[in-house]
């Protein structure tokens, strides 16, 4: 399968500002993922916990139960913590890379590449007119000649 998406591998500034801004993305969309499996997860629990808690069942099972949910609910609130602040670091560190690539690629190799596109059209601009003169002196030799 051949990809049509080309990545921008012509200067490194480019590379970082575009890495870095999938990054964030990615970031905010596992932040999104990471709040509703938590609460999916914290929701099924509660509503279990209140399930055992006006059940009538063995004492011991249900104390068990309610151990193992109420443990559950706890790692899952210090794992959503733990990622959250996993993923702020990582997205603090992508927007650093998002700034320094943009204003590198902006102020250092942009200006550059937009005078080489001036001298390049000077240039095509010079040899077109070289170009006609030439034309128009082989046109005027050839009146010369065909006159004689």
């Amino acid at each position: 399968m051949e990809s049509n998406i080309s990545v921008p591998t012509d200067n490194v500034y480019k590379f970082y500002a575009i890495s870095s801004l999938l990054v964030i993305i990615f970031s905010i969309g596992a932040v999104l993922y990471l709040n509703k499996t938590t609460n999916d997860l914290a929701f099924n629990s509660v509503v279990e916990l209140e399930a055992l808690k006006s059940a009538s069942g063995p004492p011991g099972l249900d104390a068990k139960k309610k151990m193992v949910l109420e443990r559950r609910l706890e790692i899952a609130v210090e794992n959503k913590t733990l990622f959250l602040y996993s993923l702020g670091a990582i997205s603090g560190i992508a927007i650093v890379g998002l700034i320094y690539g943009f204003a590198k690629w902006h102020k250092d190799l942009q200006p550059v590449i937009d005078e080489t596109a001036k001298v390049q059209l000077e240039i095509a601009k010079l040899q077109l007119e070289k170009m006609k003169r030439e034309l128009d002196a082989t046109s005027g030799n050839e009146d010369i000649t065909s006159e004689s």
